[in-house]
């Protein structure tokens, strides 16, 4: 009945069930990117709790040390990023008074060119203060209520993982039951490809922030930025969201160059640091440290970014990219969702030369005839 419908059918359910998808998406999203995190960090963690059981500790013990390593990783970094947050914090006072100077300066500009006084400039600043006030509480009340949930949600996904990992086999079994006229066997090669695309990116994307946090900081550092350290972690990090948070992470550098540097020397000296150390990540970098894990076409990217920010705000955002990853490879083994897949896929250059590399490697392999003589 399905095969023999037409295509305007088709389509018009297919339409439903994904807007169906996306209400559902939205509606339990307190739920699902806890979720969907816990997802991500049991296939990070997996090989570690393996190597774990293999020299006799019990599964239980293997996953709680794993996700005090993991906690001990994380922490680290955290505790490191907010002592940089901490020292910004305590010269606070001089910076403002850098920033008066400039602000100042600018009104100064103002008044020059445009003839507006700086009465008139302190009039119209106080009245969109008092709007973005007013309209802040509601801001305020929804970014604090937001943040609220996303804390409860990090608390449940140390649960999540222990209790995905300690299960794994009867997960496993519950696949074959389920499937069980679908080649199960099938679809459990599925869900091993895309945990090994999900610990491949998490660990590249973890190198990949280390590097560029060294690179962008190094850089800072030469230039003499205040707080190069704290700006090229953050930019570091940033990196994460596509695109936005690329643009969000060089921006806020060029500006604390602008604000604490009389010259503009700085603030284009920052903005080559962080363009010169994006071009290195894009051609050098994430290619061979992330590889071919993900290998998604930029306008597949784009796409999935603006939808999953839609859907799921920043957390949205940040999974976007992994999350379209393991789509690709379900598309890619299921034969009515592989042009699909192959529209989202791109192959890269590295998986190009990984390609020539396989094909010299067999060639030099096969064993030679020998010479009748």
């Amino acid at each position: 009945m399905w095969k023999d419908a037409p295509f305007y059918v088709k389509s018009a359910i297919a339409m439903v069930l994904l807007t169906l998808l996306i209400y559902g998406a939205i509606m339990a999203r307190q739920f699902l990117i806890p979720f969907t995190i816990a997802v991500f960090f049991t296939f990070l963690l997996l090989p570690l709790s393996h190597a774990l059981e293999s020299i006799r500790i019990p599964r239980a013990l293997a996953i709680i040390l794993s996700l005090l390593a993991a906690a001990a990783v994380f922490g680290g970094l955290i505790y490191f990023f907010f002592m940089q947050v901490e020292n910004f914090v305590d010269e606070w006072p001089e910076l403002k008074k850098q920033l008066d100077a400039k602000w100042a300066t600018i009104q100064q500009f103002i008044n020059r060119e445009f003839s507006i006084t700086r009465r008139q400039q302190r009039i119209w600043i106080n009245e969109k203060m008092e709007e973005t006030i007013h309209d802040g509480d509601v801001y305020a009340l929804g970014f604090f209520s937001a943040t609220g949930t996303f804390f409860a949600g990090l608390l449940v996904i140390p649960i999540y993982v222990f209790f995905f990992t300690y299960y794994r086999e009867k997960f496993k079994a519950f696949i074959r039951l389920l499937f069980k006229a679908y080649d199960p066997e099938k679809i459990l090669e599925v869900i091993r490809q895309i945990s090994t695309v999900s610990q491949k990116y998490m660990k590249g994307l973890l190198m990949d922030v280390l590097i560029l946090s060294v690179l962008n900081s190094t850089g800072f550092l030469i230039l003499g930025l205040e707080h190069a350290i704290l700006f090229g972690v953050l930019a570091s990090i940033l990196n994460i969201i596509p695109y936005v948070g690329v643009m969000i992470g060089s921006i806020l550098p060029v500006l604390m160059a602008l604000v604490t540097e009389d010259s503009l020397g700085v603030a284009m000296g920052v903005a080559f640091v962080a363009w010169f150390v994006q071009l290195l990540d894009n051609n050098f970098i994430t290619p061979y440290v992330v590889g071919s894990s993900v290998s998604i076409n930029p306008l597949a990217a784009f796409l999935a970014l603006i939808t999953s920010a839609l859907i799921w705000g920043v957390p949205g955002m940040v999974l976007c990219i992994p999350l379209t990853g393991m789509f690709k490879v379900v598309c890619d083994h299921i034969e009515p969702l592989k042009p699909l897949g192959f529209m989202i896929g791109e192959e890269t250059r590295f998986q190009a030369r990984k390609a020539r590399t396989d094909q010299l490697w067999s060639k030099l392999k096969k064993p030679k005839k020998p010479v009748n003589g």
